[in-house]
């Protein structure tokens, strides 16, 4: 058996107006498309097309004018529900998936893109992790079979059989059983036993558990289940369930890295690893769900591509960030590569390299007219802000992004209230840099 996994290395850059934990889903661009086209197929209001740039780095702030084929972000609140995608992160052995409406399972693959009302069965001794938008990872146990809605904050997953642990995420069972994690703190396990009991155990926080019109919360250290047409019955410990399993009060581990690196993601595969095998009471072997993950990291920059002269080294646990603009190296281009290793110190072989940039020196705004302290006077409280913008991507004014022409050149119109305006420029480069301008400008009638 061999253990697959695949680490993703994503993109992080500041993004000016955007709340900092916004969640963000990527987008195939078809070639000609325009940000209009993008906006109705994708948005629920396609009137908030501007939210869209102001997340990506693109050509032109024009929605009329046909964009590059690509891929781009979009806030995942604004997506469309059938739209919404989820990442199978992680998977052990023989994990298979089928799309709405398709009646074929396939083999899955890891950080593939699950999109919503998709199916996904794990088979014997196999396992899933799939995360969603909101940045909750469902864990999918052995002999079981989900089907996956990602929601804008309340993700739902319908559980058709077997078992899996969740922690925010809403569980619907065939005979109607809801599952609702009361908070964000909840960690739990929704079961179907082969006698077609429903069966929820609470290992942290606490839930409500609804069927045929009767809710019972059940709180950490406690369970319940659901006999076929009943009501849930009265919760209980733990330990009086036969198959409660002790070994799942431990929270698993869901292995994350992101390096902050350039504008566009990096991902690394790291080769497969045969998994060290362990007996569990039965007799099976559980390398699959136990420690075999991979845990740590080791890091490498250098300016070649041969890494005969290496810049940097770094070794730390796999939910560890790195991110390149902190490091004490000067800006540059520089290879990359990783290796992994797993909780018994076995080590993969260096990946592929892959060229990042380090780059920290904001862009420039020059010209910016009007002055500081300029006098607005006369009945249209319109005023005309313009200047260049020297390595700049993007460049708004008062949160508004403008139109940059070949030269860096813009231009907008600010509507003055009376009295003394801040107005604020921001350019921002490919790498997440920004550079702001404040000017102070005095509106009066006359």
């Amino acid at each position: 058996m061999k253990l697959m996994l695949l680490f993703s290395f994503l993109l992080t850059l500041p993004l000016g107006g955007v709340a900092a934990q916004e969640s963000l889903q990527e987008v195939v661009v078809s070639p000609g498309d325009t940000m209009w086209d993008i906006a109705n197929k994708y948005l629920k209001d396609p009137q908030k097309w501007p939210e869209i740039v102001k997340v990506n780095n693109l050509p032109t702030a024009d929605p009329t004018i046909a964009l590059p084929g690509s891929k781009i972000r979009i806030p995942i609140t604004l997506i469309k529900e059938e739209y919404r995608t989820a990442q199978l992160i992680t998977m052990v052995s023989d994990v298979r998936y089928k799309r709405k409406n398709e009646s074929e399972f396939k083999p899955a693959t890891v950080n593939m893109t699950l999109r919503y009302e998709d199916g996904l069965r794990t088979m014997k001794e196999s396992q899933a992790r799939v995360k969603f938008p909101s940045k909750e990872v469902v864990q999918i146990n052995e002999n079981s079979y989900v089907v996956l809605k990602p929601e804008r904050i309340l993700q739902e997953v319908q559980l058709l059989q077997g078992d899996l642990r969740a922690s925010r995420a809403k569980v619907i069972m065939p005979g109607g059983t809801v599952v609702n994690p009361r908070g964000n703190n909840s960690e739990y396990q929704a079961k179907i036993r082969e006698d077609e009991t429903e069966v929820v155990f609470v290992y942290k926080g606490e839930v409500n558990v609804t069927a045929k019109g009767k809710t019972v919360r059940v709180k950490e250290g406690f369970g319940t289940q659901v006999l076929k047409s009943a009501p849930p019955l009265d919760p209980m410990p733990l330990t009086s369930f036969k198959d409660f399993d002790p070994a799942n009060l431990k929270t698993p581990e869901t292995k994350k890295m992101s390096v902050q690196a350039s504008n566009k993601p990096i991902t690394f595969s790291p080769p497969t690893m045969p998994p060290k095998e362990t007996e569990s009471k039965s007799g099976k072997s559980k390398a699959l769900m136990a420690q075999n993950l991979l845990v740590s990291y080791q890091l490498q920059l250098a300016k070649d591509s041969k890494f005969r002269s290496i810049v940097f080294e770094k070794t730390a646990g796999t939910d560890q960030a790195f991110d390149i603009s902190t490091q004490n190296i000067p800006d540059g281009i520089y290879f990359m590569r990783v290796a992994f290793l797993d909780a018994f110190g076995n080590k993969n072989a260096f990946s592929e390299p892959a060229k990042i940039v380090k780059d920290t020196r904001p862009p420039e705004l020059l010209n910016i007219q009007p002055l500081d302290g300029f006098k607005h006077i006369g009945p249209s409280p319109a005023c005309d802000i313009s200047g260049n913008a020297k390595d700049a991507v993007l460049v708004s004014v008062e949160g508004q992004v403008v139109f940059l022409g070949p030269n860096g050149s813009f231009s907008a119109v600010v509507h003055l209230k009376e009295g003394i305006n801040s107005i604020t420029v921001l350019a921002r480069d490919g790498n997440g840099n920004e550079t702001t301008v404040t000017r102070k400008i005095t509106y009066t009638k006359k």
